[in-house]
């Protein structure tokens, strides 16, 4: 794919780019077909070893493994080109497109300390299907490493992409979104100096969710269950500060990430 449009459609319309390969394989593969004549040679030397499909019908078998083959390579060499260039797009649309911005993506993709960071970043990209909200986290956390000193704090940015790694593109989102977090209004619930011990996902979801007007139960069912995602790795807490009433906050684990994700 040369067209750079085309290139973004690929991590913003996933689906429609692989619906569309899906009718190029088949014409390629329609056209791997055996002639009459050698179609015969095979049938009579290799009678039960022939290999016939509904839909294929008779084919090359060495070609067809071949053409899967390219295809599926052709396919990834598309996917991982757009999102790198999705990624860098992104970081150059947090900063002025002058001279001084590239040469600082320059030196850091130069620096043997800056070019780990950056491999590490491409090995997210490149462990998950094409997701244009994750490829906008990550281009912020490139964005942030690049002009929070690399080389000095290379270890707390490695565990930060590390953290970033095992959490869903959906609960990065949340987790961004912490300045917007609305109270939580508990039922019975049980604490600890302040500290909800007691479940609240489902109160702090509802709460969620009407304040982002989403009414879709589908949707709601992955807010759910991002909210817990955070939950349960320890990137979110609640506080309580009246009776049945609490705040949900950033653990410093959160605290730690949100610069790289905003």
């Amino acid at each position: 794919m040369s067209n750079n449009l085309m290139k973004r459609d690929i991590i913003e319309y996933p689906i429609e780019y692989f619906a569309l390969q899906n009718k190029t394989l088949d014409e390629k593969l329609n056209n791997i077909v055996l002639s009459k004549e050698e179609e015969e040679k095979i049938v009579k030397k290799h009678s039960k070893n022939v290999i016939r499909d509904k839909m294929l019908g008779l084919f090359k078998i060495g070609e067809f493994v071949n053409t899967i083959i390219n295809w599926n390579e052709n396919i990834d060499k598309d996917i991982k080109e757009a999102k790198k260039e999705f990624l860098l797009v992104e970081y150059f649309n947090k900063n002025e497109q002058n001279e001084h911005s590239i040469q600082e993506l320059k030196t850091f993709l130069t620096n043997p300390i800056g070019n780990t960071l950056f491999n590490k970043i491409l090995r997210i990209l490149d462990n998950t299907p094409p997701d244009k909200e994750l490829s906008n986290h990550l281009s912020n956390a490139l964005n942030y490493i690049i002009n929070n000193d690399f080389q000095g704090l290379f270890e707390q940015h490695k565990y930060a992409l590390s953290q970033i790694e095992h959490l869903t593109p959906q609960a990065l989102t949340i987790l961004a979104d912490y300045q917007s977090y609305p109270i939580i209004n508990l039922g019975t619930y049980s604490s600890n100096g302040g500290k909800i011990t007691s479940d609240w996902l489902i109160e702090f979801t509802n709460s969620y969710v009407n304040k982002k007007n989403i009414y879709d139960d589908n949707i709601t069912n992955r807010v759910k269950n991002s909210i817990n995602e955070l939950i349960n790795k320890r990137f979110i807490e609640a506080h309580l500060f009246k009776e049945k009433q609490a705040n949900c906050k950033t653990t410093h684990l959160g605290k730690e990430l949100i610069p790289y994700i905003t």
